[in-house]
């Protein structure tokens, strides 16, 4: 499997990021645009993919790329991250998004972004006290799927800026749309600054231009591998001023996990950086705390500029979710004995009506020694006799679960853990014998 995803993700590589810097290699760019800070990224995941996160979306940082993508989180999403900018800039960022069962999913976001200290001078040239530069957003944003393939999300930003003694505030909006069609494919669109913020500082007034983002997901090798691209343009492309080619930028990315659910790397390309992360995931019960790490580095200047180094954290908790607790931890099985079992409470917090589920039960080697199925919704409770599917005795050693919960949209839910001990051996014990 891994070499088939080396060689997989080589092939990429040679088919799309190649052609892409000759075809976009001679871009502008477009740094000093109002509001850029809003689209220089948010956290080492998605930094780490490129900038492409439109058609994927599936943590709390879909409020920053696409919130149409928020309806697809089945947990609480936590996420807080620093980057280093070019030049001593820096950018902290804070998300928090909330799925609930009937009333779509929330979502918060708070974003400063800080310049190192500038020179202020007089019209003698004398020197002020230093000033920074500083830009705060603070993104609300609600996103709702109507039907299983379909989702919408909109977003209400405030936004504030400060120099020295100049400061103003000002209001936008956005709205993204995401489409999964068939696996496995996902499809994003975003109109960001539908409503524009205008911000004037020293009487000039500065208005932020309509982003539009078309991305696409690929998910692959049993969601192991994804492979994401955006396309980025603004409303520049509709003046005829601007040569129209040059308003667009690409972006790409790829996701595979190393080890499934704890250790995942990932590449990135655009117009400026090429990038490296890695993301580490460790799941306590029904809480999964993470880090995730991105290394930037800058191809547009011929990597004049310095390694640029991103560090995020991440806690997914609540939501919905499914686990089983099970008693006695450690079970002696007598299979003449049917009143001797490990009883296995099932719980489930589902979005919808479940339409079929599995349970199986794996040794330490990871074999599967039992499995339990159905369809529609499951008892609450199950008990296990110690016996395989075949009818015969497992062996003594430590048991883990894996179940399954597939809702009526075909939306899963997950989760493995240690089930119990079997050990039907007594405690060791010496034999002396007397000699009369």
């Amino acid at each position: 499997m891994t070499t088939r995803i080396i060689r997989f993700l080589t092939q990429i590589v040679i088919t799309f990021v190649l052609p892409a810097q000759l075809a976009f290699g001679g871009l502008i760019g477009d740094g000093g645009m109002p509001g850029q800070f809003l689209n220089y990224g948010a956290s080492p995941r998605t930094l780490a993919l490129g900038k492409s996160f439109t058609g994927l979306a599936d943590d709390a940082e879909a409020v920053y790329y696409n919130p149409g993508g928020l309806g697809q989180l089945l947990s609480q999403d936590l996420k807080l991250a620093h980057s280093s900018l070019y030049g001593g800039n820096r950018m902290e960022y804070l998300g928090y998004a909330l799925p609930t069962k009937q009333f779509g999913t929330f979502g918060i976001t708070f974003l400063n972004y800080n310049s190192s200290p500038i020179d202020v001078r007089d019209e003698e040239n004398d020197i002020y006290a230093p000033a920074t530069y500083m830009q705060n957003c603070y993104i609300f944003s609600y996103a709702y799927n109507p039907v299983r393939f379909f989702g919408f999300g909109l977003n209400f930003k405030v936004i504030t800026e400060n120099f020295a003694r100049f400061n103003d505030v000002a209001l936008g909006g956005d709205l993204g749309i995401l489409l999964q069609a068939p696996r496995p494919f996902n499809f994003g669109i975003v109109a960001q600054n539908l409503l524009k913020p205008s911000i004037t500082m020293v009487e000039v007034e500065e208005k932020y231009p309509i982003i539009l983002r078309f991305g696409t997901a690929v998910k692959l090798f049993s969601d192991r591998v994804v492979v994401v691209a955006d396309l980025v343009t603004n409303e520049a492309i509709w003046q005829d001023t601007f040569n129209k080619f040059d308003q667009l930028k690409p972006h790409f990315g790829i996701e595979f996990e190393l080890l499934p659910r704890v250790l995942t790397h990932r590449f990135g390309y655009d117009l400026n950086e090429l990038s490296v992360g890695l993301g580490v995931k460790k799941e306590w019960g029904k809480i999964s705390l993470g880090v995730d790490y991105a290394l930037l580095l800058h191809h547009q200047s011929n990597f004049r500029l310095p390694l640029s180094h991103k560090l995020g954290l991440f806690l997914q908790f609540g939501g919905f979710r499914t686990w089983i607790d099970a008693t006695p931890r450690i079970f002696s099985p007598t299979p003449e004995d049917k009143r001797n079992v490990l009883w296995m409470d099932l719980r489930i917090i589902s979005r919808r009506s479940v339409k079929r589920w599995q349970v199986t039960i794996k040794n330490n080697l990871g074999e599967v020694v039992r499995t339990f199925s159905g369809w529609e919704a499951p008892p609450l409770r199950m008990a296990w006799d110690g016996l395989d599917d075949a009818g015969r005795m497992v062996s003594d050693g430590k048991y883990d679960y894996e179940i399954i919960i597939v809702d009526e949209h075909e939306e899963s839910l997950r989760f493995s853990g240690p089930l119990t001990t079997i050990k039907t051996k007594g405690p060791e014990g010496k034999i002396e014998v007397e000699r009369k």
